[in-house]
């Protein structure tokens, strides 16, 4: 328990409180400095008059604390609510961005088969003569470039589907980010002896 002397309007006052003794002086020079600032506007009142509309300023500043401090419990879970909505929007994000990647492996491979073995597969299957094995390549040549053509399209297209994907995600984790900050924010508010040095 920690003992102060005090003064407040010119007189000595003892406190008692678990606080430390910075703290009790603090709250004595702000009721001390109530009392003067209504004794300064008006040098007719009494003491006792002084003391209580400076109690009246003191509880007024109290209660609109409270209901800050009830607003911002309101941000504070609305936050809460957001932020999770977040996190959930950027693993469904990173779901969808691995299903695209492996989509674009298969349709790579695809690519690459085309490429590779299916006009020599045709040759060495046929017994007909030139001129009908020479037919049956142009078209399946024809076939096959349409094929990769189409590939090429489509790789095209889900490389930039990954990609802003990507930048949906990096946005929503910023989003994240400056939501905590703002939570973070929030709590500081809603409890000003954070911000007090003792």
């Amino acid at each position: 328990m920690n003992r102060v002397t005090v003064r407040i309007n010119g007189s000595e006052y003892n406190l008692k409180g678990e606080e430390r003794e910075e703290y009790l002086h603090k709250v004595a020079g702000y009721v001390d400095k109530k009392i003067s600032d209504i004794l300064k506007k008006n040098n007719r009142l009494s003491i006792s008059d002084a003391s209580v509309l400076a109690a009246v300023n003191v509880v007024d500043e109290l209660l609109k604390c409270e209901f800050d401090k009830e607003s911002l419990h309101k941000q504070v879970d609305e936050a809460k609510k957001n932020q999770i909505i977040l996190q959930t929007q950027v693993e469904d994000l990173k779901k969808h961005i691995k299903n695209l990647e492996e989509y674009n492996g298969e349709l790579q491979s695809n690519l690459e088969m085309t490429r590779n073995g299916e006009y020599v597969k045709q040759i060495e299957d046929g017994n007909k003569s030139l001129n009908e094995e020479l037919e049956i390549l142009k078209e399946n040549a024809k076939k096959y470039l349409k094929e990769r053509n189409d590939l090429k399209s489509q790789n095209k297209e889900l490389k930039f589907q990954v990609q802003s994907s990507k930048y949906k995600v990096m946005d929503l984790q910023n989003r994240l980010i400056e939501n905590q900050i703002d939570l973070v924010k929030i709590k500081k508010k809603e409890n000003p002896l954070l911000n007090v040095n003792p």
